[in-house]
């Protein structure tokens, strides 16, 4: 049987359009700091205005992220005592057997899920982090909407169990020392792997890596 009928899946409009809100809250922030700072010489203002510009290009791109809206179902109780709206979609997973890992890994790809294995061995598979990487920072996504979040914590002492069909995501790091806007930036790319599930790709649109 390769349906994961305790898994399953509720995406829904409503919840969509209120995450798509929060990014683009979290992007207007951003946008009206960058387009407001300023610069104390010359030579820090061309710097500055560079990274506006590429800065102001990615928050173009990530206002056209949708994402997902999904609906967390599988693991209450009262889930069959729940309304459905016009344009609910449910669906039930199939097992697959993989466990994805995406982000700041050197081989974003899929693996064949072993229960034996922690998140670092998974990460370990793909090639180990990027220099890129904040290995404080990853976020695992369950089949069934909910995340575990290992921020602050240690990848080898993490009792967070992976289960099959898990996508395990290695955030960036920013260095608040040298890159403006870090901490909106961090807070706009942790609301984006949570709820559409891309890490990598605007990364590298931003940084060029």
């Amino acid at each position: 049987e390769r349906s994961d009928a305790p898994n399953l899946q509720l995406f829904r409009l409503s919840v969509q359009a209120r995450q798509k809100q929060q990014i683009q809250s979290l992007l207007q922030s951003l946008q009206a700091n960058v387009l407001t700072a300023r610069s104390g010489t010359a030579a820090e203002e061309v710097l500055r205005s560079q990274e506006a510009q590429r800065m102001l290009q990615w928050v173009a791109s990530a206002n056209q992220i949708q994402p997902l809206g999904q609906v967390l179902i599988a693991q209450t109780n009262k889930r069959d005592d729940l309304l459905l709206e016009n344009g609910d979609v449910i669906n039930i997973p199939t097992k697959n057997g993989l466990v994805n890992v995406s982000g700041q890994v050197l081989f974003p790809t899929a693996i064949v899920f072993d229960p034996a294995l922690k998140i670092d061995d998974y990460i370990q598979s793909c090639g180990g982090y990027t220099q890129g990487a904040d290995v404080a920072r990853v976020i695992v996504s369950h089949v069934d909407g909910s995340f575990s979040d290992i921020t602050g914590k240690s990848i080898f002492s993490s009792r967070v169990a992976i289960r099959e069909g898990d996508t395990i995501m290695v955030l960036p790091y920013v260095d608040p020392k040298s890159r403006q806007y870090w901490l909106e930036m961090t807070q706009i790319i942790s609301q984006i792997a949570i709820t559409a599930k891309i890490v990598k790709g605007l990364w590298c649109e931003l940084f060029h890596e």
